[in-house]
């Protein structure tokens, strides 16, 4: 699991149980993060909620629902905002390794879908036939030229330049 997404679904959770009871209805939640907080679309915010309760970073309790972990600690630097894309898209509460390994075998993916999903950079280094530093130093120049934006994009730029089709790369490389 990506730290970067961790860190963004631990501060989702402990800004919006600060100070609430130990459960909040799933509209409160959709209602806090669309309006209160403005994170998200109203449609966005309820998809978010039965995301994050799927891959039990959310737990149902009685009639609403909690964290699944203890958020006594964790706090939020001044003015920070999640990226949507990662309560849409959240990764797996737990063990990611092994819920990857275990969906993998699953959903009968192939080869090439599973080494995306582990080594982004490496598939467009085999893909497009450059070593993994060079792959790595357009990402980084892509970067300092486009200032804020995430590691991800750049790679993601790399590959679209390089001919390659991005979509089937967006997920892994997100992480």
């Amino acid at each position: 699991m990506s730290d970067k997404a961790e860190d963004d679904i631990l501060r989702v959770l402990a800004l919006t149980w600060r100070g609430a009871d130990k459960t909040l209805s799933r509209d409160t939640i959709a209602r806090s993060w669309s309006l209160d907080l403005q994170w998200l679309k109203p449609d966005e915010a309820e998809a978010a909620v039965e995301q994050l309760l799927e891959y039990q970073w959310l737990k149902k309790e009685g009639d609403g629902l909690s964290p699944n972990m203890n958020l006594n600690n964790i706090s939020a630097p001044l003015g920070w905002f999640p990226r949507p894309s990662i309560l849409l898209h959240p990764p797996p509460f737990g063990k990611p390794n092994e819920i990857i390994q275990e969906s993998v075998k699953t959903t009968g993916e192939s080869p090439l879908i599973d080494d995306i999903k582990k080594q982004p950079v490496d598939i467009i280094a085999d893909i497009t036939g450059l070593v993994k530093e060079e792959v790595l130093r357009r990402a980084k120049r892509k970067k300092r030229a486009l200032g804020c934006v995430e590691d991800w994009f750049c790679l993601a730029l790399v590959a679209r330049e390089q001919g390659i089709a991005v979509k089937p790369l967006i997920e892994s490389l997100r992480d």
